[in-house]
């Protein structure tokens, strides 16, 4: 596992997702790349699969716990997210109009919902960003 940073760090909020979008999730961490390597260790991916995408600075110890470590739902609240699904086995949440979807599935069916709105000029109702080039 990665090293527990000091108390009194900058924590940050990032989006760390793989090719295979299987356990995308929150990491809480002071740099992307501390964010990406916790994310390798923890899900058994190999070096250089994750990517960490920068959603919220957060500040100086903004929410109790070690660091880095998965964001918690109830972490997500007190940083501003409203929570769509809380099951474990699909998260989902929502920040300043976009939407975040736990694991490959899940993603994939919103995804597919979204994707005949988007033909017609109606956007994408649940916020999910349109990953494959068609």
């Amino acid at each position: 596992m990665a090293k527990t940073e000091k108390s009194g760090s900058i924590v940050n909020l990032y989006w760390v997702t793989t090719d295979d979008h299987d356990e995308d999730w929150f990491i809480l961490a002071r740099t992307g790349r501390t964010a990406e390597s916790y994310h390798i260790q923890y899900e058994g991916y190999e070096p250089g699969d994750a990517r960490a995408e920068l959603i919220l600075r957060a500040g100086t110890d903004p929410i109790p716990g070690p660091i880095p470590r998965h964001a918690q739902l109830e972490d997500l609240q007190m940083l501003g997210f409203e929570i769509l699904n809380p099951d474990p086995n699909g998260r989902c949440v929502r920040r300043n109009g976009r939407t975040f979807l736990e694991g490959h599935l899940e993603s994939m069916v919103a995804e597919v919902r979204d994707d005949p709105h988007e033909a017609i000029g109606q956007g994408r109702p649940s916020g999910i960003t349109r990953r494959r080039n068609n």
